[in-house]
């Protein structure tokens, strides 16, 4: 809640009497969720170092596996690819291998046709979480937790669809190296989507994982995410697993 409103939202209270002891409580603790400093000096410091991370950084393997199902019937496919920005931007992305066989040509055209919509996962993203407003809690590890209720736009997309306003999330920082980092994402629907008006998405869970490199800069390391909903009446779920491997550094 922004502290800023609590002035406001008080004022307007005493009018009407005074407050319930659990109006004062939940008031209360909105001004200190608010005003932590130790919170804002941890967010501001993981908001710079992110900003000092690109999707040049690293060259990785990237390997999805999906399962959807419909009914009585499940359907599974596994995509190997290879990010390397080192190479020129036509040929950074590479289709390694579809459900353990080479890419067929007609499989490779409908994968270079899809590349302009491809999202870069890296984690300088994260820093752009913080354009909304958060709250901050300790869990049972010791670690802080930042929580937003909204979150900015294009932060969850299913395909070229922005799903974002009808989601919240939060994100678990890792501090105790030098460098504190956030190690895990995760996101989920607060009310079903509308999409294109002939799918809806009922429900969905996205958690994603980061390690700390040795340069000091952190990359994703796997993604889970599970989705429910419906197309033209027809209902299934999804499950995604995304795994990133043999990362290398690009320019060292």
């Amino acid at each position: 809640m922004d502290s800023a409103f609590v002035p406001t939202h008080c004022s307007r209270m005493k009018k009407r009497g005074p407050l319930p002891l659990v109006a004062i409580g939940l008031l209360v603790l909105a001004s200190t969720l608010a005003a932590d400093p130790a919170a804002d000096s941890l967010k501001d410091r993981i908001v710079a170092h992110a900003r000092t991370v690109s999707a040049e950084d690293y060259a990785y393997t990237r390997t999805v596996k999906t399962e959807t199902i419909e009914r009585d019937k499940t359907e599974e496919r596994l995509v190997v690819e290879r990010w390397d920005p080192a190479k020129p931007v036509e040929q950074r992305w590479s289709l390694v291998s579809i459900n353990a066989r080479p890419p067929t040509e007609e499989q490779l055209k409908n994968y270079r046709k899809d590349l302009p919509k491809r999202r870069q996962a890296y984690y300088g993203r994260v820093a752009g979480y913080f354009a909304k407003p958060a709250t901050s809690s300790i869990d049972a590890r010791g670690r802080t937790v930042f929580r937003f209720a909204s979150l900015p736009k294009e932060t969850v997309m299913v395909r070229d669809a922005d799903i974002s306003a009808n989601a919240g999330g939060e994100v678990v920082v890792d501090a105790t190296g030098a460098v504190p980092f956030i190690e895990e994402v995760r996101f989920s629907s607060t009310k079903p989507t509308r999409v294109k008006l002939v799918a809806k998405i009922e429900r969905f869970e996205t958690t994603t994982r980061y390690r700390m490199m040795p340069d000091g800069k952190p990359v994703p390391i796997e993604l889970a995410s599970e989705m429910s909903g419906s197309m033209m009446g027809q209902e299934g779920r999804i499950r995604t697993r995304i795994t990133y491997t043999d990362h290398r550094p690009v320019g060292r």
